[in-house]
């Protein structure tokens, strides 16, 4: 029973949703989805986001926004915010100071602007920002096209409805993590008087290298990037359908890192060994198996199969004088000698566990009883020569 509940705490952390989802150095709301893991690695990411305008609350900022955690331990966003203030559009904001390189402006709390946000290392508080100009988000109820693509100079772009509207001098990386598409308030400040969106997203998409993408499943994000208890009781994502959803306040969605949406389910056949125990661990759930299991998930989401016992009794009459099957590794979707495989289900899957005999026990009673039967027929014989 230990064993399994240490496997079922290794499952559930390596599928837990990103609690930290941008590194800021104030507890920040963040709600929305994260995309399907089939996004991981990948080199640019686009949503549409409506624009939704409303007098920000003052001293924070309301951002809404696609990005990406990067394999260079950067943490990259793209899209529109609200705020109130003299702002300055262009700069860096290092250990808490804004060191401006270009223009100041008094925004005005409904002057929705794109954005983009770039934090060299995500582990720190240091971050490069642009801020466009008055009205450059649309007006109200609006749909745009917020994208980050790494250009011909192999550095960051930002692409607000197919134009480059700016760059920068990062450099491209492929991402650690799935996509992301999130209503960010910084500080968490609630306050029913100034709701935070609520505003929809779609068509969540990622480009593998080769060309776009749109996510097979959203899976909610509902917390805070500093994993800080934050006031998020009031705040929710829920779907509008085929890779879509609205996020904000007000909205009573599943809880942090439940499915949102998925389009298809695809099989996944595991066999494993009679009377041996297994995980299946997805973002659906997890769920213990006896000997094998045919299962559906979420198309492109990782599945984690972890195997309990390792040692079982060998099938049949080997089994019942003390042969003992060993498990020595996984063959088909996955191959390896963990106890514990990830599976991205791009297609249907299966795996079976491979196991070797141990003849050691059979061996020696064997070994035994023809040691007895040795002498037993040596005492016969030595009767009858009397």
């Amino acid at each position: 029973m230990f064993k399994g509940l240490l496997l079922l705490s290794f499952l559930l952390a390596n599928t837990a949703s990103l609690t930290a989802i941008s590194p800021q150095p104030t507890p920040t709301i963040q709600v929305g989805a994260w995309g399907d893991d089939a996004s991981r690695n990948n080199f640019g990411v686009k949503t549409m986001i409506l624009t939704h305008t409303y007098d920000a609350f003052p001293d924070t900022l309301d951002y809404f926004w696609v990005g990406d955690y990067l394999n260079n331990g950067a943490f990259i966003q793209f899209g529109y915010s609200l705020q109130i203030g003299t702002t300055c559009l262009s700069g860096a904001d290092i250990r808490g100071q804004v060191d401006c390189l270009g223009s100041t402006e008094i925004i005005f709390g409904s002057d929705a602007r794109w954005e983009w946000q770039y934090w060299p290392n995500r582990q720190s508080s240091d971050f490069y920002f642009q801020i466009g100009p008055e009205g450059s988000a649309g007006v109200n109820d609006t749909w745009h096209a917020y994208g980050i693509d790494i250009g011909p100079s192999r550095t960051y772009e930002f692409l607000l409805d197919g134009q480059v509207v700016a760059d920068s001098n990062f450099t491209g990386s492929r991402s650690s993590n799935p996509v992301l598409a999130i209503a960010e308030r910084s500080p968490a400040i609630s306050n029913d008087s100034y709701p935070l969106g609520p505003v929809a997203f779609r068509g969540l998409a990622y480009f593998d290298g080769n060309s776009w993408r749109e996510s097979d499943d959203l899976v909610t994000i509902d917390n805070c990037g500093t994993g800080t208890s934050c006031p998020i009781d009031t705040y929710g994502s829920s779907s509008l359908g085929e890779n879509s959803f609205v996020t904000g306040s007000n909205i009573m969605g599943p809880t942090d890192g439940t499915l949102l949406w998925a389009r298809s389910y695809v099989p996944l056949d595991v066999n494993v060994h009679p009377g041996a125990r297994f995980y299946i661990t997805s973002v659906s759930g997890t769920n213990a198996y006896n000997s094998s299991a045919n299962v559906y998930l979420p198309k492109n989401m990782l599945a984690y199969i972890s195997l309990v016992d390792t040692s079982t009794n060998t099938p049949g009459i080997l089994g019942l004088i003390g042969a003992q099957d060993h498990f020595d590794g996984w063959e088909g979707a996955a191959v390896s000698n963990n106890r514990v495989v990830p599976i991205l289900m791009d297609t249907g899957n299966s795996i079976r566990a491979d196991w070797t005999t141990d003849m050691t026990v059979p061996l020696l009673l064997l070994s035994v009883f023809a040691a007895i039967l040795i002498v037993a027929a040596g005492m016969s014989f030595l009767r009858w020569r009397k």
